[in-house]
């Protein structure tokens, strides 16, 4: 699972209570149809008064908050072990750029094979002799990665893997 945070600025022309009503009764339900859980902190009258405790030093001051609990890509981890002959699978989420004009990526993602797999689906997706187990989890594991990698932009390269200075665990 993975919580998104959204802070959220509302046009100053619009009335407070207008704001409120937009989130909770129009965009927050939308969302609802697609994260596992949606909530709003609004400051709204009943709480706008409160000074204890307040402390702000963003300005103009956030009006609202949205949190959602979506689903994580993590979720594909499941996936990939279930259906590949992979014995290491780590997902990097990228949370930001080192260097100006950087790529804009979301994750690397490092799995681990059989060097059979480099030349054989039936290795990699786990399945050697099992012709219909190969076209199961091939199919199990294109449905999962279609739920959050855009195949027009993904990379996807064999490497050869050398720690240096292994991580201690």
């Amino acid at each position: 699972m993975e919580k998104v945070i959204y802070a959220l600025w509302k046009d100053p022309v619009e009335e407070d209570a207008r704001f409120t009503a937009r989130l909770l009764g129009d965009i927050a339900p939308r969302l609802g149809g697609l994260a596992h859980a949606v909530r709003v902190n609004v400051q709204d009258d009943s709480v706008r008064a409160g000074t204890s405790p307040r402390m702000t030093s963003t300005r103009p001051q956030m009006d609202a908050v949205v949190q959602l609990w979506l689903p994580s890509a993590n979720d594909s981890e499941r996936a990939a072990v279930d259906t590949q002959s992979n014995f290491e699978y780590v997902q990097n989420l990228i949370v930001r750029p080192l260097s100006y004009g950087a790529p804009a990526y979301v994750a690397m993602v490092e799995e681990c094979f059989p060097a059979a797999a480099l030349t054989d689906d039936a290795v990699y997706f786990d399945a050697a002799d099992a012709p219909a187990r190969l076209a199961e989890n091939q199919q199990l594991m294109m449905e999962s990665c279609a739920r959050f990698i855009d195949f027009d932009r993904i990379d996807c390269i064999p490497t050869s893997q050398f720690d240096i200075r292994p991580f201690q665990r």
